[in-house]
């Protein structure tokens, strides 16, 4: 998949042809609130040409550092609104089972339905097998 975006926190790449595109967090933690908000805006405007409402969204947070504080839950509601708003479908590829209330809470709290596992292959499968007018 080609990479539209690389930075300490993200690695965004889109695959026109599955209609997919896939945002990796890495491990590296997040040093300021202002870092994540700099950070979303670059994700955003790395995805701007994308027509989302056409391509399925897999995001890959199983490297993320467990984070919940009320600071860094408010600061990253934009981030992850930014992020997965318009697309077709939500895929979230998760590490652990607090990483999957986790992004539960979040999609009940944005309004964003997201299908959720620790199974890599089955989300990719998934979404491959979704409608063109899903994607």
């Amino acid at each position: 998949m080609p990479e539209v975006l690389r930075n300490a926190h993200f690695i965004v790449a889109v695959d026109r042809i599955a209609k997919i595109v896939r945002v990796t967090r890495t491990a590296e933690p997040f040093d300021s609130i202002e870092q994540i908000e700099q950070e979303c805006l670059e994700i955003t405007a790395a995805l701007a040409p994308v027509d989302r409402s056409a391509m399925s969204l897999l995001l890959d947070i199983r490297a993320a550092p467990g984070r919940n504080d009320p600071r860094f839950e408010d600061a990253t509601l934009q981030l992850r609104t930014a992020a997965v708003r318009g697309f077709g479908c939500v895929a979230v590829l998760v590490g652990t089972p607090a990483g999957a209330l986790q992004v539960r809470r979040h999609s009940r709290e944005d309004g964003i339905d997201r299908l959720i596992s620790d199974n890599e292959g089955e989300l990719l499968a998934y979404l491959a097998a979704l409608p063109s007018r899903h994607r």
